[in-house]
């Protein structure tokens, strides 16, 4: 069995692909991807940073995060062993001071009059100058492959340009059991009575003997504003964090009620749906109160929270005590806590406008990818023996539990080679890969989180149109456009031209100008993406103008006459993209032996379609057989507001309550509608079929 420490090194190793130079800047990213994993930030840019200030004081960090959310900047500091290690006290007042540090003469200007202009130190130094006053909240994030003394116990809070600030270290023993589905993300632990002495007065549902226990209440407007303070976006599920760190999380309407009318706020809002682990319940002659909430989760009402804060931060006179909300809170096992939370959340905000793609992390395409996946093998690389899979991990932490269930050693190194740890494809890498194909690099650019909310539009609006869009073709062309994309990647950072900085923003640019100029220079053809899944990486020749694209784009992202100073909010902008696109690139003459004739490729997607079509028949047919006939009897027993109609009752008879017949795939689809409808009228349950 592999040790999580052994794996979390050598993922580290991987990532800098065996140059020290780079070293730092892998453990940065991996740690990075790993925080944004347990939703303890969002799109955070990996940026190690390191200058003098005054008396030759050393200030540094390692990257930074955004939440428009929460309005909270996250900085990245650290302390990178490359082996053991421990980070005292003495350690970690040092390494935050040299952060707050850099924050604070960022501030006050003194970077700006002091360092090389040209500097990223410089570049960044100005970029946090201007963006301070837009920020209510800092968070310091102190990472580190060591471990902390166990003399730390806490870090006060302080003041860093003039903003409240909060410290917290993630050391390795942290950063791995954040990965343990079991233990998921940080606790939180919620005092009611710190704001109301009986605590919070609720009515109880009744008990229906389920795993879930629900509550109705109404809030103060003040203690929900105070915890979301105290909490900022963590109290969010992840889904309707990234929702509003996407679209904004500021609501004019409920602004001006807060304003005007706020003892109407009650009657005009429709609230909150929260989730918790567990609550503490008193009952007194007054009634049933609960004291204290165990890891509190908003689900929907996300931007009735952040308006709230909002409104209270935009002038210290202003004032909630006339505000209420109401809130359901649904308490839910800490063994399924992540799938029922991801249902009520589903279903709370399926009844407002947030979108199937704001939940596109529990749409079924990504059940389809992962049995794509796992049904599918690649062609052996040259000198190779054997195919291997490419691994869609639909679940956080899904390729590593997989592993562990084989059980022996010699099982899990099988694992390891039928499915390599460099072929496991992360939900929002897949995005990336297939964002940055399609021209998108601006949207990639702003980080994993927001480009995935915006691939989810795409793929949910062609889902709705037609599912069989995404078959095997689909799949396996977008691993070649991973396989393009990570050989850039590594080819970029070897290149003699490339300075330091910025390369997930050069390659993305640099996919995105080679698929834009390949119409356009061979007028009729597209990159054959079949010969990338043959060979299993990319050829020569293919590379060689990815690369004059790569270059091309280091070029002008860097340009001096760039329209934004800051180069990683400049690549973020639609117009960076734009004149990078219509810029004259030519492309070697070589390259036609990589591309396919368009017709062709037309006429093989359709070919795909047709075969995903078939596939999804014989699926159809497999799902209704193997339906239970306690389920059927349900089905066909019905009599409540959810029936069905004689046509389908026909078919329930003929094919659920008779064994040993075999719908078509015309009558197995129909079945499994009249299903779906009974699951969702709570006659059977989704899990049944």
């Amino acid at each position: 069995m592999t040790d999580p420490l052994d794996q979390l090194r050598n993922d580290i190793k991987i990532r800098s692909a065996g140059s020290d130079s780079f070293e730092l800047r892998a453990f940065v990213e991996e740690f990075a991807s790993r925080l944004e994993d347990a939703d303890v930030a969002y799109d955070i840019v990996s940026e190690p940073l390191q200058c003098r200030g005054p008396r030759g004081r050393v200030l540094s960090l390692l990257g930074y995060s955004e939440d428009a959310t929460d309005a909270s900047l996250t900085i990245l500091v650290g302390k990178y062993f490359d082996g053991e290690g421990t980070v005292t006290l003495g350690d970690a007042n040092d390494i935050f001071g040299r952060g707050a540090d850099f924050l604070q003469l960022a501030a006050d200007g003194w970077l700006a009059e002091n360092l090389e202009p040209s500097s990223r130190e410089a570049e960044y130094a100005d970029y946090f100058r201007h963006r301070l006053p837009s920020v209510a909240r800092l968070r310091l994030l102190l990472i580190t492959d060591g471990v902390m003394s166990e003399r730390i116990r806490t870090i006060p809070n302080s003041i860093v340009a003039d903003r409240p600030a909060s410290y917290a270290i993630w050391d390795r023993n942290r950063i791995l059991a954040a990965a343990t589905p079991q233990t998921g993300d940080e606790a939180m632990h919620i005092d009611m009575t710190k704001w109301l002495p009986d605590g919070l007065q609720c009515l109880v549902a009744a008990d229906s003997g389920s795993s879930t226990q629900s509550y109705l209440a109404v809030l103060p407007g003040r203690l929900l504003a105070d915890v979301f303070e105290e909490y900022g976006s963590q109290l969010l599920e992840s889904n309707v964090r990234t929702y509003l760190s996407a679209r904004g999380a500021v609501n004019r309407g409920i602004q001006q009620t807060l304003a005007h009318k706020p003892e109407m706020f009650l009657a005009f809002n429709n609230g909150l749906t929260t989730t918790a682990t567990d609550v503490e319940l008193v009952t007194l002659r007054k009634g049933t109160f609960i004291r204290s909430i165990e890891n509190w989760q908003i689900v929907n009402g996300g931007q009735t929270t952040a308006s709230l804060v909002h409104f209270l931060r935009g002038d210290s006179k202003r004032s909630v005590d006339d505000v209420f909300v109401q809130m359901k809170l649904v308490t839910v096992s800490s063994e399924n806590a992540a799938e029922v939370v991801a249902d009520v959340s589903k279903y709370a905000n399926s009844q407002n406008r947030v979108s199937a793609a704001d939940l596109f992390s529990n749409h079924e395409f990504h059940v389809l990818m992962e049995q794509t996946s796992r049904r599918l093998r690649a062609p052996a690389r040259e000198g190779e023996q054997y195919q291997t899979g490419w691994y869609y991990e639909r679940s956080r932490g899904q390729w590593e539990n997989d592993k562990v269930a084989r059980g022996s050693a010699a099982e899990q190194k099988k694992f390891e080679l039928e499915y390599p740890k460099s072929q496991r494809l992360v939900k929002t890498d897949w995005a990336k890969y297939a964002s940055s194909w399609g021209q998108r690099p601006h949207t990639v650019s702003k980080g994993a989180q927001t480009n995935f909310i915006e691939y989810a539009h795409q793929v949910v609006a062609t889902w709705e149109k037609d599912p069989n869009q995404f078959g095997d073709a689909y799949f396996k062309n977008n691993v070649a456009k991973a396989i393009l994309f990570n050989d850039l990647h590594k080819a970029v950072r070897e290149s003699a031209w490339y300075g330091k900085g910025y390369l997930a923003n050069i390659v993305a640019y640099g996919v995105a100008k080679l698929a834009h100029e390949i119409p356009r220079q061979f007028p009729g053809s597209r990159l054959n993406f079949d010969a990338i899944w043959a060979r299993q990486s990319t050829s020569q020749t293919l590379l060689g103008a990815a690369l004059v694209m790569a270059e091309r784009a280091q070029e002008h992202l860097t340009d001096p006459r760039r329209k934004q100073a800051n180069v990683t909010q400049w690549a973020k902008q639609e117009f960076c993209w734009t004149t990078f696109r219509d810029a004259s690139v030519p492309l070697p003459r070589d390259l036609a032996v990589d591309l396919i004739d368009a017709d062709a490729a037309t006429s093989q997607a359709s070919d795909d379609k047709k075969q995903r079509r078939m596939d999804s028949g014989f699926e159809a047919i497999q799902r209704v057989l193997k339906v239970a006939p306690a389920v059927w009897e349900a089905v066909h027993s019905s009599s409540g507001d959810v029936r069905l109609s004689p046509m389908e009752s026909d078919l329930v008879a003929g094919f659920g309550l008779r064994k040993g017949r075999v719908p078509t795939e015309r009558q197995a689809a129909a079945l499994l509608k009249a299903l779906d409808r009974m699951a969702e009228g709570a006659v059977i349950s989704k899990d049944t079929y």
